[in-house]
């Protein structure tokens, strides 16, 4: 592969104007034989690792506490888990500046931190969740998902720089549908045999699925090792892309379309057991059915955006979101669980299409010598305003209740999006 040359993108002061909702100049070749198609395949892989944890985490341990008769409020230190997916973009310079000596520039840092989100994760299966170890299981799993958010840092870099433009809706589709199927095992199938795996035998099962998810990342690292990348400067940092006024609009509106996307779903499982579903039906079907409809609204989606505009197709996305939480909102008023449940896998789908939108716009902006930095500032603001809020809406929706919520989460989205889809699409 020729040498990555610098363009003018998400890491220039002089990028683009706003007028442009993409950019349309790659840092890689197109990628022909073999190699075409063998990134795409480790995004599935590495991403079902990501969602396997995630997946428990979001879908796994607050429905285990709830069922065992903790309150909303007390919910909310399960969320801290996710912290470090919306702060990784302190550290993002480091994975764009700094090598591991033995491995690839980015292969070396997805290897070893998958090596020790797996190795916290089984530590953490030897502990048993009572109150007194929670800080050391709180430790563990913030370790976990932080090696994890890095991980994801340093594919996506990869991504940016052996990805041409035309190919990334598509790595974009795989790693939504790898966090599908991820999801279906850590916050389906595990979900539903935790009754009688327990603790330890499901987070075993949890770090043996990562360790074999990951393997497949190999194959890239004699690639890497050999790519010529971009000079690396030690003054990457977030303020660069930040002089780009263009730069601030898109992160201002990517920010707010993943915080109120990340709202409409966020507590989807939690409504789901207060109106009286049980664990092996919520992992066993839910858990199982739902990421399965994620990962074939990935392909529509990528189907429409080779059809449609890059708006129509987020405004599809949207659509169904927002059809879904009127389900939900049906399935409160009836006391139904199925209703609800129904509409739970109409939004997730939604979002999950809509992501495809999201995610391969932000991987043209990432174009630039500091990928990891610019792709974390782009998304994890967004993600670290939602954690925050979902630390926070617990309590609210205890006072509120859900209706309230819900149609308070379905009009921030609603104009999240509308404010996002103001950037005129080249299409």
């Amino acid at each position: 592969m020729s040498r990555p040359v610098p363009v003018v993108g998400a890491g220039s002061a002089d990028a683009a104007p706003d007028s442009q909702i993409g950019v349309t100049a790659p840092l890689a070749e197109s990628m022909g034989g073999t190699h075409r198609w063998l990134l795409p395949i480790t995004v599935v892989t590495m991403y079902i690792s990501l969602g396997v944890i995630l997946g428990f985490v979001q879908g796994g341990v607050g429905p285990v506490l709830r069922v065992q008769g903790l309150d909303l409020a007390s919910m909310r230190w399960v969320f801290v888990l996710y912290v470090p997916f919306g702060v990784a973009m302190l550290w993002a310079p480091w994975v764009d500046a700094w090598q591991w000596p033995w491995l690839g520039r980015r292969t070396g840092w997805i290897a070893t931190m998958q090596v020790a989100a797996v190795a916290a994760t089984v530590a953490a299966a030897f502990i048993e969740p009572q109150p007194a170890a929670l800080p050391g299981l709180m430790l563990l799993g913030l370790v976990s998902t932080a090696c994890v958010a890095t991980m994801d840092l340093a594919l996506d870099a990869l991504t940016v720089e052996q990805v041409d433009t035309q190919q990334r809706a598509v790595v974009a589709a795989a790693k939504m549908g790898g966090i599908s199927i991820g999801s279906a095992l850590g916050g389906g199938l595990l979900v539903a045999m935790y009754p009688r795996l327990g603790w330890q035998g499901t987070l075993l099962s949890i770090a043996g699925a990562m360790a074999l998810a990951g393997a497949p990342v190999a194959t890239l690292v004699s690639r890497d090792k050999r790519a010529a990348h971009p000079a690396v400067r030690r003054s990457v940092d977030v303020v660069r892309m930040l002089r780009s006024r263009c730069m601030r609009l898109r992160l201002l509106r990517t920010s707010l379309l993943t915080y109120t996307m990340l709202m409409l779903f966020g507590f989807g499982r939690l409504l789901l057991v207060d109106l009286g579903i049980s664990l092996e039906r919520l992992g066993g079907f839910l858990g199982t059915i739902a990421p399965m409809a994620n990962a074939v609204a990935c392909l529509a989606a990528l189907f429409l955006m080779r059809k449609l505009t890059l708006k129509s197709s987020a405004w599809t996305g949207a659509g169904v979101c927002l059809l879904g939480v009127g389900v939900v909102l049906l399935g409160i008023n009836q006391k139904s669980a199925s209703i609800a449940m129904v509409g739970t896998m109409l939004t997730g789908a939604g979002a999950a299409g809509l992501y495809i939108v999201l995610g391969s716009l932000i991987l043209d902006w990432a174009t630039g010598d500091q990928a990891a930095t610019d792709y974390a500032t782009l998304y994890g603001l967004g993600r670290l305003l939602a954690i925050v809020a979902l630390v926070a809406l617990p309590d609210l929706i205890q006072v509120v209740g859900w209706t309230a919520f819900h149609l308070g989460a379905a009009v921030a989205f609603a104009t999240a999006i509308w404010y996002f889809l103001k950037l005129p699409s080249q299409r």
